[in-house]
């Protein structure tokens, strides 16, 4: 069964990870409140695609997300500390809030240990015009364990270790042609994990 946008709870990328990795004890804290601006028409621009496929849409937001995985991961090992380091794989707003959040772990005294995984990589959709890619993936975070100051596990029992998100993804128009995570959404319709 592919998912329909109607089914997501809006998380940001750090909260999303830091509710996985570093999970507080109140998983519900966790959710964003942000709204969505309603889609507005934009006038058709002839641009040569970034990606002259599908597939090599969906392998270039791949290895984005890799990245981003990586490199949030060892932010959380390191308690939070260094959030920069994620600027260049999120858009501005993205990091801009990725920073505040990531403030709440270092005050909490929190870290993990280990390593999240994904898999299930799939395409929802690709438009070159706007230069959005939009995919779904399982995020596994069962290997991390939540540490305290006192590096006392303090991961909690109930945790949900697979999560199913919809990723959103923007495709610069600057010669890099960097992909960039603009949003992660917490899947809430059946968990295709």
């Amino acid at each position: 069964m592919t998912p329909s946008r109607g089914n997501i709870r809006t998380r940001s990328g750090a909260t999303l990870l830091i509710c996985a990795a570093l999970t507080t004890l109140v998983l519900t804290g966790c959710a964003s409140t942000a709204t969505v601006a309603p889609p507005t028409a934009t006038p058709a621009v002839e641009a040569t695609p970034m990606f002259a496929s599908d597939e090599e849409a969906l392998a270039a937001a791949e290895a984005a997300y890799r990245n981003y995985i990586d490199v949030s991961d060892q932010i959380a090992r390191d308690g939070g500390l260094n959030v920069e380091r994620l600027q260049p794989f999120v858009s501005v707003e993205l990091y801009q809030q990725q920073v505040q959040e990531y403030a709440d772990v270092v005050s909490k005294g929190l870290r993990a240990m280990g390593s999240s995984m994904f898999d299930s990589f799939t395409l929802e959709s690709y438009d070159a015009t706007k230069g959005e890619i939009r995919a779904y993936a399982c995020l596994r975070t069962g290997d991390i364990q939540v540490l305290d100051s006192s590096s006392l596990d303090v991961t909690p029992i109930n945790r949900n270790n697979n999560l199913p998100l919809q990723l959103v993804f923007t495709v610069s128009t600057d010669l890099d042609s960097r992909v960039s995570i603009s949003r992660s959404d917490v899947w809430s319709g059946t968990n295709f994990c």
